[in-house]
């Protein structure tokens, strides 16, 4: 201690800059011509610079062991670099003095990149979790406890921290008492779990390579855990090694991956092109059967007159073939044998606009067909039953292509009146008579038979009723011939005599316009009207009031009974739904059918199972009661803003549009 005292002393009066080079050049030269290990020049280097940090007294001392201890560490082994480490940050603050360090370094070797440090600590720059590191030690926290400010340090860090100064080393706050710390359970919690998948980590990493190269990849690892400065040739070698190994096994594990989810693909194609080659045999299967019987059939219904059949002879020899073809050049038309390359014009134009409407939805059909043949296994004669179902079908959806007015009948009651809106057209239970209303007030009957055949274009009505507002909706009663149900604008209800004009019975219980009135069709007693005070009422010809009521929450447009039930109801709303109710429990509706945009104007019944019901959103849709979703949407049609009518019979349906035509 005192020769380093002397050589401070003795140095001082000279100049900073000249004793300070003789230092590193020669603590350079001894490590350049000394044959001695590495290890004893770093050590002579070592303590050199620490007298010279000793002796420099208040000139700028402390800036130069960093020098001297860069350039041993350039050329010496990890003991060096250690000292050099605690060097470095020592001497950081004053490293500035006099610009010595730039005249030194010129002569020196150049200083080495030191790895990014964090405030000075060593191996700060491997990858740890900044949130459960303590801001005391830098390190992972061990027992977490909290202060009253909500910061976290381990137990021993804060506790130390505070003998020394009683504030929060994060934020300065004051802690009155040791005792005021807190264990922070979550923290513990959660650092314990990230230790837990960090050793699954670790453990799936030494446990990924062959038993053989294990101890190397422990050895990989230990290396990466030390500083980067005691890393030489022989480790580098072995990690390049070890690296270049597990990128052929990432990269064939990557590969077999790659190949297995090719695989998986290629296998669920197949099956599915399989299903669906078995799906298109049976379809094939069942197209070919029906294709000889219908084969079969054209044989015993083909139009072949008495005529055109041929006795049993024997065949003509050639010689007659002239005569016979004379023969059948001169037979009149509609008597030769070729009926069916000879047909009538009536037939190949029906025929032809049956094909055309055919191709225009053959997929619908196509569909139709199969969900008919193929929805069931079955016998020769359920097949055939079968067939003449779809059958049926095709023929009911080819017949028709157009429509055309049997009669003109002027709903107005004023050659010149300009509001004559007819608002329900309804048929009476046989068909024999129908009644029309509208804006005029006026419900008027008429004879159906007495109307077609009669040549004049004048018709004049079986009977006229006047209501005291405009008419929305009439009914006619499945049971009663000669009674009649109307609804009008200011929500009354009325039951009329249809062949004499008298009211039976008037209900006035809608607080406003009442929209639809149906009659049961199970139960002639039994009447229901839908109104806009969100209502629907049920009536009873027997009472004057009604027996019950449902609570629509919207405004009802529409009303019908089940044809197949007396207890089930369903109504369209301006809530674009159609509900379906009970009227066993009217509390809620047993389904409810949403599917339109807007309100639902009409929804009339074309089975027992199935809706139609019509909308201002320009569709018709239909529905099965026991499904809640559309089973089919029919467009083509306009309709955005009136109530232009539905209709259906069980086999068709037809609506209104707001142009001058029907659909």
């Amino acid at each position: 201690m005192s020769g380093s005292r002397q050589a401070g002393s003795g140095s001082a009066g000279t100049s900073p800059g000249s004793s300070a080079a003789s230092s590193v050049t020669s603590a350079s030269s001894s490590l350049s011509s000394s044959p001695s290990p590495p290890s004893a020049a770093a050590a002579a280097a070592a303590s050199g610079g620490a007298a010279q940090a000793a002796g420099s007294g208040g000139l700028g001392g402390p800036a130069r062991p960093v020098l001297v201890a860069a350039a041993v560490s350039g050329s010496g082994g990890g003991a060096v670099s250690a000292g050099q480490s605690r060097l470095s940050c020592a001497a950081r603050p004053s490293a500035g003095v006099g610009g010595s360090s730039s005249s030194l370094g010129s002569g020196s070797r150049k200083r080495p990149l030191l790895p990014p440090l964090c405030n000075g600590l060593i191996n700060s720059y491997e990858d740890k979790s900044n949130d459960f590191v303590c801001p005391i030690c830098f390190d992972m926290i061990e027992e977490a406890y909290m202060t009253k400010c909500g910061h976290s340090f381990c137990y021993k860090c804060i506790h130390q921290s505070l003998e020394d100064n009683n504030r929060c080393p994060k934020c300065n706050y004051v802690v009155d008492n040791i005792d005021h710390l807190y264990p922070n359970f979550l923290v513990n919690e959660l650092i314990l779990k990230q230790n837990q998948r960090f050793e699954e980590k670790r453990f799936k990493l030494d446990h990924s390579v062959s038993s053989t190269n294990g101890h190397r990849w422990q050895i990989f690892q230990d290396l990466l855990g030390t500083d980067q400065d005691n890393l030489d040739l022989a480790n580098v070698n072995l990690m390049l090694e070890l690296l270049v190994q597990k990128k052929k096994q990432l990269e064939a594990e990557s590969h077999a991956a790659q190949l297995q989810i090719l695989m998986e693909f290629l296998k669920v194609a197949r099956r599915n092109k399989r299903e669906q080659l078995e799906q298109i045999q049976k379809e094939l299967s069942v197209l070919e059967e029906d294709i000889k019987r219908v084969e079969e059939m054209s044989g015993l219904y083909s139009p072949v007159s008495e005529d055109s059949t041929v006795p049993q002879f024997e065949a003509p020899s050639p010689s007659h073939s002239s005569i016979i073809d004379s023969t059948e050049f001169n037979q009149p038309p509609g008597f030769s044998g070729s009926s069916q390359t000879k047909k009538q014009p009536w037939y190949n134009s029906t025929l032809a606009s049956r094909r055309k409407r055919l191709t225009a939805h053959f997929e619908d059909l196509e569909q139709c067909y199969f969900s008919t043949r193929m929805s069931r296994i079955s016998d020769d004669s359920r097949t055939a039953s079968q067939l003449d179902e779809f059958q049926e079908c095709l023929s009911k959806f080819t017949r028709y292509n157009s429509v055309r007015p049997l009669a003109t009948l002027s709903y107005a009651s004023d050659l010149y009146n300009g509001s004559s809106i007819v608002s329900s057209i309804e048929f009476d239970r046989d068909c024999d008579y129908f009644a029309i209303a509208g804006v005029t007030k006026k419900i008027k009957v008429y004879e159906y038979g007495t109307v077609i055949q009669d040549a004049v274009d004048i018709h004049y009505p079986e009977n006229e009723m006047t209501c005291n507002s405009k008419i929305s909706c009439i009914s006619w009663s499945s049971y009663h011939k000669n009674l009649l149900a109307s609804s009008d604008y200011e929500g009354t209800v009325i039951l009329w005599d249809g062949f004499t004009g008298q009211r039976s019975k008037v209900y006035q219980e809608h607080e406003k316009r009442c929209w639809s009135v149906d009659f049961n069709l199970m139960d002639p007693k039994l009447l229901a009207s839908g109104s806009d005070d969100a209502k629907v009422k049920l009536w009873s010809t027997n009472l004057d009031n009604s027996v019950a009521s449902i609570e629509a929450k919207a405004n009802v447009c529409c009303v019908k009974f089940s044809p197949s039930s007396r207890y089930h109801l369903a109504f369209g709303c301006a809530d674009h739904c159609v509900h379906y109710y009970d009227l066993r429990n009217t509390k809620q509706p047993i389904m409810v059918f949403k599917g339109h945009r807007k309100a639902v104007s009409y929804a009339k019944f074309v089975s027992g199972e199935e809706i139609v019901s019509a909308s201002t959103d320009s569709q018709l849709k239909l529905w099965n009661v026991g499904k809640p979703y559309c089973l089919r949407s029919f467009k083509g049609h306009i309709n955005e803003k009136n109530f232009v009518g539905l209709a259906s019979n069980g086999d068709y349906i037809a609506c209104g549009v707001q142009c001058a035509d029907c659909c």
